[in-house]
């Protein structure tokens, strides 16, 4: 094993409602807490976040996880679910392992809507995904594999897959961490690489932007390599090219976990390998303007949040984050009327005790015609599914009229 004799390891597996986003949601998460052996010190649990009536899932997340559609509104509210999670991700001696870190961003998400710092992805020792170190694994390790987007189809190419079920959620995080142990074992230099703390890959990015050097990005899609340019907490600006010469000036979220190293790592074996024509690539970001015009697409949604606030909104965003739930109250002071509908539903969505008859009133009405907009979205997609489905596919037939069911009884 990593010698990490006096660290721990907290296993998190994401269940995805929707896609990610400023707007993602989770059905909860499954969790195991490790010590740096993989001896686990904590059972197996999952921790579920209840559905407002103001949000629909997406039904291909429903469908594909096999999640149960009678305990969406059970679990416990966004904000104890969020303040749970920090409880356990603040730990400098911990290292969080999951698989695909852009799921995991649904608690940035989670945070935004509580009124706290979308922080949470740095409060560990680091943050370790397994999808992103299989991709890498797949292009620079020792085993000649294609990597997956799939936890299973990974396990499966791997020879791990026990017949572990979409819906068995434990299994799938007790599949997790099994991959873990095979890349440690297989692929320990990457896997090393990957689980340096966050605070020294900071470091590291903040060295080559002073000595202006270049680097290798692998994003999950493609290999890039970036010109950093400027580093603003977790977000890196960089030009970037890729093989096919894009030019790119762009925003890098490094709470995605991607992997960014010294050239180095692309030796003359493995560019001819991946036909990969560095030279060219370097000469195009060397020569280039840093005046190229940004791509704002590429902001991540909790900072173009923050964007649109001026100072006296970000005064007040952090106030209510600090304040006692149940002593807010309706039309509390801000000039911004964003907030104020983000406040209504922060309320509504978690202290409903908090409201008005009034207040409550006008959330029903709202929930309806939210419901009447979003409900022609799921029903179409939820058809698609079913249209796709192989003949005679009996089950799954049955678990999409569940998903039409529950969409309907709304």
């Amino acid at each position: 094993m990593l010698n990490r004799l006096d660290g721990q390891y907290l296993f998190v597996l994401p269940l995805p409602l929707t896609a990610p986003g400023k707007n993602a949601r989770l059905y909860g998460v499954v969790l195991c807490r490790t010590d740096a052996n993989l001896n686990p010190l904590s059972e197996y649990e999952i921790l579920r976040c209840k559905l407002p009536y103001n949000a629909l899932p997406s039904p291909a997340y429903l469908y594909t996880l096999d999640l149960n559609v009678d305990l969406l509104r059970d679990g416990i509210c966004e904000s104890k679910f969020i303040n749970c999670l920090k409880s356990h991700f603040d730990n400098k001696n911990l290292t969080v392992v999951t698989f695909s870190a852009r799921h995991l961003q649904a608690l940035n998400a989670i945070s935004l809507r509580c009124f706290l710092v979308p922080d949470i992805l740095q409060k560990p020792k680091s943050v370790f995904d397994v999808k992103t170190a299989l991709n890498v694994a797949s292009i620079f390790g020792t085993q000649s594999f294609t990597a997956q987007s799939d936890l299973i189809a990974n396990a499966k190419i791997l020879e791990l897959y026990e017949n572990e079920k979409a819906n068995d959620h434990i299994a799938r995080l007790k599949l997790l961490i099994k991959l873990f142990k095979k890349l440690i074992t297989d692929n320990y230099k990457i896997a090393a690489y990957l689980l340096r703390p966050t605070a020294d890959k900071i470091n590291f990015i903040r060295k080559s932007i002073s000595t202006r050097e270049c680097l290798a990005l692998l994003d999950n899609t493609e290999i890039k390599i970036i010109k950093p340019i400027k580093l603003q907490n977790t977000l890196l600006y960089a030009l970037t090219c890729n093989n096919e010469e894009e030019l790119k000036y762009e925003a890098i979220d490094l709470d995605l976990m991607y992997m960014i190293a010294p050239l180095s790592i692309l030796t003359p074996d493995r560019l001819q390998k991946l036909h990969f024509n560095l030279s060219n690539t370097l000469s195009i970001l060397k020569s280039s303007s840093e005046d190229l015009i940004f791509n704002t697409d590429t902001l991540p949604y909790k900072d173009k949040f923050f964007m649109n606030l001026n100072a006296a909104d970000i005064a007040f965003y952090e106030s209510i984050g600090k304040k006692d739930p149940h002593s807010l109250y309706p039309n509390m002071e801000t000039d911004s009327q964003v907030l104020s509908n983000h406040l209504f539903l922060y309320r509504c969505e978690n202290f409903q005790g908090t409201l008005t008859d009034q207040e409550l009133n006008k959330y029903y009405e709202y929930c309806v015609k939210k419901m009447h907009k979003d409900l022609p979205v799921f029903l179409k997609e939820a058809k698609i599914l079913a249209n796709n489905l192989e003949e005679n596919d009996e089950a799954g037939l049955k678990r999409i009229r569940n998903i039409i069911k529950f969409a309907e009884e709304l």
